[in-house]
């Protein structure tokens, strides 16, 4: 598959890494790491995405297939709706209150690439192009905006829900990534995003860094500000918040989690691969039955060979996430 193999030599050609940013030991606080879903690499079934709605529901993107799987309270597991990558992936998610989920589909085909809408029954509707490599995407606290970056361009779109209209809202050099470390002829930069108090912030994965950008009251973005620039950040993907604006990061290729102060000033390993990690992507904190200080994490696992280890872990990180819409 064209799409797999992009991404594999992706990984493959990271090369070893120093780390400059001297990360605590693991976490006081911190529970163990629990798999509660097990995926089969055989199958292709390699989790991107993951997102929790208000009910307790978990769900999952399965990249390379289409699937959306959906765990619901009682960890019952079943697939909510599969869509035609078309060779793509299907990666990042974000629910609204009223739990919809709105998935990032970079298919590479100007009639489905871009942002979709899956309700609770599971109907899926496209609620705006974006293309590129749309990858991960917020909603704002008013539940009126959707954010969402897009990786090549090193840019975010802002998409209005209620008219579907999107927009180029920034682009900026520090969002970019770096084509001179990347095996495909295309540079992922910009990745991860969550708001945090009338600001964004965003991952760069090929040019380790994390970033703050504010939101004006017009709905204009500020010049992005770098709260963090170091190689512990090297493959930096998925970012979640929680209540103390602590920000959690999914390190991809070194296998970490890690938990980052506001100011970018204390790092934390709360899991490395010894926790079973594994080319982890994306964060989620839990809602409802699913525990507000439970972080879902998943482990995207492309790169392992025999060893791959695909599904989804949890983690009680002792603090509560911030509240989504």
């Amino acid at each position: 598959m064209r799409s797999l193999s992009i991404l594999a030599a992706l990984a493959l050609t990271f090369t070893a890494l120093t780390f400059t940013a001297l990360p605590n030991a693991i976490a006081d606080g911190v529970g163990e790491v629990e798999e509660i879903l097990s995926l089969n690499p055989a199958f292709g079934q390699f989790p991107e995405g993951v997102a929790v709605d208000k009910k307790g529901n978990v769900f999952v993107t399965v990249a390379p297939t289409g699937e959306v799987k959906k765990i619901d309270k009682k960890g019952a597991v079943s697939t909510h709706t599969t869509f035609d990558t078309s060779g793509g992936f299907l990666l990042g998610m974000t629910v609204d209150k009223s739990e919809n989920v709105y998935v990032a589909l970079a298919s590479f085909n100007p009639a489905t690439e871009g942002i979709h809408k899956i309700t609770p029954s599971g109907q899926v509707s496209l609620v705006a192009n974006v293309p590129g490599f749309p990858n991960d995407l917020t909603i704002d606290d008013k539940g009126k905006n959707l954010y969402v970056t897009e990786s090549i361009s090193g840019s975010v779109y802002k998409i209005e829900l209620a008219s579907g209209e999107a927009e180029l809202w920034l682009q900026d050099p520090l969002l970019e990534g770096d084509l001179e470390v990347s095996p495909v002829p295309f540079p992922i930069g910009v990745n991860g995003i969550a708001m945090d108090k009338g600001s964004l912030v965003l991952s760069n994965s090929q040019q380790p860094r994390l970033l703050r950008v504010s939101i004006s009251g017009s709905g204009d973005p500020g010049d992005p500000e770098v709260i963090l620039e170091d190689p512990i950040l090297m493959g930096a993907d998925g970012v979640a918040l929680d209540v103390k604006r602590d920000i959690y990061v999914a390190v991809n290729k070194q296998n970490l989690l890690l938990k980052v102060s506001p100011d970018g000033a204390d790092v934390d390993v709360l899991a490395d691969a010894s926790d079973g990690l594994d080319f982890p992507a994306t964060v989620a904190f839990g809602q409802g039955p699913a525990g507000k200080k439970n972080l879902f994490v998943t482990n995207f696992a492309l790169f392992t060979g025999e060893a791959a280890a695909p599904g989804l872990l949890r983690v009680d990180v002792g603090v509560p996430g911030r509240a989504v819409p």
